[in-house]
């Protein structure tokens, strides 16, 4: 895929400069790519990359209002924490596998991302490439 055409899609959301996560997934599917290569194109551009819906980042402003989501109690079932624990390797989880968890247990991707922060486990690699 031409890098120029990615760059042309985040030039088209209003306030690019911030390029929420669920965005960069919607250009992805949009031109059959990678959620990657439209993480890859932002981080040439400058943009960072905005609003994780697993809630890590992108909420509030950093270090003055609460950035992430993670952190807060959040009532998960026993069997899908097992399935958390069970997909981590070596401590670690990425995305995907949440993701797919929170599909299957049809729970919001933003608490199965703070029951994974909760367990201690985590959340890497990221699908569009943050936490380089």
């Amino acid at each position: 895929m031409d890098i120029r055409k990615i760059e042309e899609m985040i030039r088209i959301y209003p306030g690019w400069e911030n390029l929420p996560c669920a965005v960069a997934h919607y250009i992805a599917a949009s031109l059959g790519i990678s959620p990657k290569e439209v993480g890859d194109a932002a981080n040439s551009l400058k943009v960072k990359l905005d609003q994780c819906q697993l809630g890590l980042f992108g909420y509030g402003r950093k270090g003055i209002s609460p950035y992430k989501l993670t952190g807060r109690p959040v009532a998960v079932p026993d069997d899908v924490l097992e399935k958390i624990r069970a997909a981590a390797k070596d401590g670690r989880v990425g995305c995907r596998e949440l993701w797919d968890i929170a599909t299957a247990s049809k729970i919001p991707r933003a608490e199965i991302g703070n029951a994974a922060d909760s367990l201690g486990i985590k959340i890497t690699p990221c699908q569009i490439g943050a936490f380089k």
